[in-house]
């Protein structure tokens, strides 16, 4: 019976190893993939710009109350 506690034990421990190993390489994987991107800003369209101003408007007049 103590054995087969102690092979539980060895068993558990060794895939909490395998999948901390596991995780690390995909979350290294992950940030290699995030930092490879390219930074290109956002232009701001005429719809956008529209928005946002109306958006603005929309502000003042509800502070204004």
């Amino acid at each position: 019976m103590i054995y087969i506690l102690l092979l539980m034990t060895v068993l558990n421990t060794a895939l909490i190893i395998y999948f901390f190993i596991r995780q690390e390489n995909t979350n290294r994987k992950i940030l290699e993939a995030l930092f490879k991107e390219d930074k290109k800003p956002e232009s701001v369209s005429e719809e956008n710009k529209k928005h946002i101003d109306d958006m603005l408007k929309m502000r003042e007049m509800y502070e204004s109350d």
